[in-house]
């Protein structure tokens, strides 16, 4: 067998039209198979490995964003490349790590065409907010949630660095349900990007941020 395919197949499985990734068989210190780095900004891509975690949801191993590039206009992506859909439920889990910048926020993104076009879920710690958003050909619109205020692109919700959540997105046509720790959390509604795409991980600025149980079901 090529050398890394093993290890391959069992970081994560792909039935039919899903695939579940727990990292936990790659080696620490590497980058896992079937993603790829990206950056929305002028900067190379970021640094993201596989690293030992003792708090990890599923131990011992997460996925993390680790370079901390300082501008607030740069975007570290890490895409996963091996399901590419219109309609998914996307689901991981994330933490945000302290540290001493400013900016603390990550991401999940769907209908990943390049660094410049895709949908975002933000978490931010500083805006004590999880907002959706549009990024198209380079620029982030708010997606306004529905039967909230006019412009609203999420809603308030108080997060901490250091601590694990779970976030997943219902996606289907222009369509979005978000759920946060098990939990209904808003509606949202926007059609401007309809291709089918990718999914991934997002994080902004200084952010340093690790992911575990990354999950995508495909639906159409």
């Amino acid at each position: 067998m090529i050398p890394g395919i093993a290890a391959a197949l069992i970081t994560f499985s792909v039935f039919g039209a899903s695939g579940a990734v727990s990292f936990d068989n790659v080696k620490p210190g590497s980058f896992p198979p079937y993603w790829t780095a990206a950056s929305t900004g002028p900067a190379e891509p970021a640094r993201w490995d596989v690293r030992l975690d003792s708090t990890a949801p599923s131990r011992p191993n997460v996925f993390s964003q680790m370079s901390g590039v300082a501008s607030n206009t740069e975007f570290p992506l890490a895409v996963f490349d091996r399901i590419v859909c219109r309609d998914g439920d996307l689901t991981v889990k994330f933490k945000i790590a302290p540290n001493a910048r400013n900016v603390k926020a990550a991401g999940i993104i769907w209908r990943y065409q390049d660094p410049q076009n895709y949908y975002l879920l933000q978490f931010s710690v500083d805006q004590r907010s999880i907002g959706l958003y549009r990024v198209q050909n380079g620029q982030m619109r708010p997606v306004p949630v529905l039967h909230g205020r006019t412009g609203d692109a999420g809603v308030s919700h108080e997060l901490r660095t250091g601590q694990w959540y779970e976030t997943k997105v219902v996606f289907r046509g222009g369509r979005f349900k978000v759920l946060f720790d098990n939990r209904e959390l808003f509606y949202a509604a926007d059609d401007s990007l309809q291709m089918p795409g990718k999914t991934g991980l997002w994080t902004r600025g200084g952010t340093v941020a690790s992911f575990d149980d990354f999950r995508i079901d495909r639906k159409g």
